[in-house]
Formats: C-alpha cells, structure tokens, sequence
C-alpha cells in the first residue's frame, strides 16, 4: 500500500472552501466597508467645517479650471491645424504633377525667348530712362508667365488646377542678354510640349499689349528642346513632402491623445456635501472588495495550512486506502442555510442515509474479509462514533469479530489490540482528522504487517 505524507492541493476543493466559509467572507467585507467607508465620510464632513482650507482649496479648483480650459483650447485649435494642414496635404497628394513624376526619368521643354527694343524706340527714351528699356519687357513678359492669367483656359480643358499646373513651369530671366528662359516639367514628353506650346502661344497674344505700353519691340524663339533629365533635388521634395505629411499625422495623433489624456479637475470632495457622500460611497465599495478578498486570501492560507481532511475521498486519494463508506451528516438548521445546500449540490456532495451507509460497508467488508475474523476498528474519530458503528457492524455481521479501540497516537494499549487484529478499518472525521496523525496509524500498522481493510469516513 502506498503512502504519502505530501500535500496535494486540488484547486476545485480550494474553491468550493472558500464558498463555504461565504458567511465569514461577507462579515469581513462589510466590516471593512463600514469602517473605510465611515472614515473616508467623517473625514470629509470635519474638513468641510475648516473654512480656511476649503477657501484654499477653491481657489485652488479655480487655477486648475482655468489651467485646464487653456490647454483644451490650445489642444483642439492644434487639432484643428493640424486636421487642415493633413487635409491639404493629401489633397495635394493625389492632385499634384509634380508629386507624380518620376525624378530621374522627367521630361523637360525648354525655350529660350529674346526680346530686341527697335533702335529708334531706344533713341527715343534714351534720356528717360537709366536702365535699358528691355528690361521692363522682360519682367512684364515674366510676370505673365508667373501669373499664369492665360493658361486658365488651358487648365480648364484639361481638368487641372492651375496651381498644380504653375509649379511645373520655371521662368529665368537674364536681363544682360535681354532673354527669357523657360523650362517646364511633366511625367511626359506630350505633357511638356503642350504646356511650353500654350505659354509661347500666351507670349504671342500678349505680344500687341506690351508693345503698345511699353515700346516696340521684336521677340525671338530660340533653343527650343524636349530631353529627359534626373532631377535628385525634385526626388528630394518629393520624399520631404511624403514624410512632412507622415509626421503631421504623427502630431495629430499625440495631441488627440494629450487631448484624451487631459483630465479636467474634480471638484474637490470637502467643498461638495454631494461629493462627499458619493466618495464615501466609493470608499465602501472599494472597503468591501478589498475585505471580501482579504478573507479569501485568508480562507485560502488557512485551507493550505490547516492539514485536515477536506473530503471523503481525499484518503483513497492520498493513501491508497479503500473507501468503505461515507456518513454524510445532515447540516443544522441556521439561517440562510439553502445557499449551504445549494453549494453542497454543487460541489456534488448529496444526503444519504445512515442506514443505506451502513450497507455498502457491510457489503465491502464482506469483499475484503473472512469468516471468524477479528476485526478492528480505530481512528481519529470520536471514541462514541467508533462504538456505535462497532455495535450495528456486529448485528449485521454476526460472522464476524468486531472490536473497537481509541487512537493508537494517544492511547498505547490499541497497539495491544492492533498485533490480535486479522483486519484494521480506521474511522476518521472529516474536518476533524488530520493527514499527519492518519499517516501515523498507517505507518504503524504496516510496521507490524497488520491488512488494512479500508477507512468509514464521518
């Protein structure tokens, strides 16, 4: 037979330990709550009479209000901002040429465009003006360009916006050589043609116009070109427009979550009797979570500590020792007692009679026994409760010896007994019987090679 003096803890046991002992782990939490709880109210109730300290702390309240209310406003303008700003950029995401073309395949169409005053147009003002008369062609033929007044037709055709449109178009003028380079960018070779045909064909129109205003003047179109070149300045933009958006977005992020994280102030608990109560409230209940559980850390330290047979089972479980019968008593009447019974049917624990008891033993005992045996029974059980089941074993099994004794750790002469017996049957209570007395009845018994029938647990 084996056996075992280690403790095994089945979590099930723990946990319907725990449920039993409900009564004691009520009674803890509501003391607890009655007590943080009192104190949390009275606490506040004395404060609010000192009315230095709660002036104080008004003014207090009112710095943290205003506090608050400026970092809010500052917070969501910001969000605001940076919404818009977000919204702008995407939007020239996915509209913008310049975003769209690749830098290092970009078509470039170029031309260079010389302005020539008339000679007699230069004699005429040659005393009205300092600097050369070119130069204000120049800059008003530029200034077109810039502008862009002419290619809105253009842009509206095409369904872009002309300012997407003017940021492809680069304008340099050399006012030593009286000419206007131009150059124009796109993600292809029509693309850059058309726009540099439409900004010469703008020069042309406004050709009359200038020269009524500002002088005769001829205007030449020369080095006219179409190539493709790799621009790593344009691939530069590109990247630092990409991560400009990313890390506005990031922005919008973290001050959306300052914004959630910014806590607008309690109205402190001394100043509100309304307050007050409602933490004196929170107390309790916060009182008796923390005293429900503290009885039940308690409840699991005493179930660790306790070494006491929890179950009927637990000695077959331990031991080895074959389960004759269980006596199951009947709970006392008290109150709330159906949550007593509604734990034990959960547990799987349910009533039965003595007497149906007494014939399964009888039963197992015939099993394991044979006629004119003497057989013993002791334990840790009360020495009345090992009598009485002595006696009905007696009456139902008159072919057999049955004799009692006291336990073997207190009392030396149930050694005597223990060397006559043919079969020992131990009689332990549950609650009461502890592991460590049990197995030094085993541990005596197998010592002198005595059979152990079984145990009747109480």
């Amino acid at each position: 037979m084996e056996q075992t003096n280690e403790q095994e803890i089945d979590l099930k046991d723990l946990f319907f330990y725990v449920l039993h002992n409900w009564r004691i782990v009520l009674t803890t939490a509501l003391i607890l709550a009655v007590l943080v709880g009192g104190y949390k109210l009275g606490k506040g109730l004395l404060m609010q009479q000192n009315k230095d300290y709660i002036a104080s702390i008004e003014m207090k309240y009112e710095e943290d209000e205003k506090d608050y209310e400026q970092k809010k406003n500052t917070l969501e303008l910001s969000i605001q901002n940076l919404t818009a700003n977000i919204q702008n950029a995407e939007l020239y995401q996915a509209n913008s040429i310049l975003q769209k073309i690749d830098p290092y395949n970009k078509w470039v169409a170029s031309a260079d465009v010389f302005i020539k005053i008339d000679d007699t147009e230069k004699e005429s003002k040659k005393n009205a003006y300092d600097s050369d008369p070119a130069d204000s062609v120049l800059k008003a033929y530029e200034s077109a360009i810039k502008k862009g007044i002419e290619l809105q037709n253009f842009s509206k055709e095409k369904g872009l916006d002309l300012k997407y449109l003017k940021e492809l178009i680069r304008v340099i003028p050399d006012y030593q050589s009286n000419m206007l380079t131009i150059t124009v960018t796109n993600k292809d070779e029509a693309g850059a043609q058309e726009i540099l045909s439409v900004i010469l064909k703008s020069l042309n129109n406004k050709y009359p116009y200038v020269q009524q205003n500002l002088g005769g003047h001829s205007m030449v179109v020369m080095n006219q070109n179409l190539s493709t070149k790799a621009d790593p300045d344009l691939a530069e933009a590109q990247k630092n427009k990409i991560e400009s958006l990313t890390s506005t977005r990031q922005s919008l992020e973290d001050t959306e979550r300052k914004l959630e994280e910014l806590k607008e102030p309690q109205t402190p608990a001394n100043i509100s009797l309304k307050v007050i109560v409602k933490s004196g409230i929170k107390s309790v209940v916060l009182g008796g979570i923390v005293g429900g559980f503290l009885a039940c850390f308690l409840a699991c330290i005493s179930f660790f500590l306790n070494n006491r047979v929890y179950k009927s089972g637990d000695l077959k479980i331990r031991f080895g020792i074959k389960n004759l019968g269980n006596f199951i008593r009947k709970r006392e009447k008290r109150a709330f007692l159906k949550i007593d019974c509604l734990l034990d049917k959960l547990e799987g624990v349910e009533y039965v009679s003595d007497a149906a008891v007494y014939d399964r033993i009888v039963a197992n005992i015939e099993i394991y026994t044979q006629k004119k045996q003497l057989i013993l029974l002791t334990g840790t059980a009360g020495a009345d409760d090992i009598n009485k089941i002595t006696a009905n074993l007696r009456e139902r099994l008159p072919d057999l010896r049955f004799e009692s004794a006291g336990d073997m750790n207190k009392y030396p002469e149930t050694l005597t007994k223990l060397l006559k017996a043919d079969g020992i049957i131990l009689v332990e209570t549950v609650g009461v019987s502890k592991y460590n007395m049990i197995y030094n009845e085993l541990e005596t018994i197998t010592s002198i090679n005595k059979n152990i029938i079984g145990c009747i647990m109480l």
